[in-house]
């Protein structure tokens, strides 16, 4: 049995400034994007991370690199249900 395909893809960031510089040239970009507490799941350190639609996560990294966004990893995760 497979395991069903991501929904969306984090974007973690060092600081709550480059998650609202990121969020900012997101939306600019017309990429929908929310700012969340990073999931446990993914790291135990707390922080704020950039959730996208995974189908946009290439076009995403691209904006957040060109405005200078520093993005310390992504993780593609399954999201059922949630905002």
């Amino acid at each position: 049995m497979s395991a069903l395909p991501p929904t969306h893809t984090l974007f973690l960031v060092p600081s709550a400034n480059h998650a609202v510089q990121g969020e900012q040239a997101l939306l600019r970009a017309r990429i929908e994007c929310r700012l969340l507490p990073v999931p446990r799941q993914v790291s135990s350190q707390c922080g704020v991370c950039l959730r996208v639609d995974w189908a946009e996560r290439h076009r995403a990294g691209e904006v957040l690199g060109v405005a200078g966004t520093v993005v310390e990893g992504t993780h593609d995760i399954r999201m059922d249900g949630q905002q």
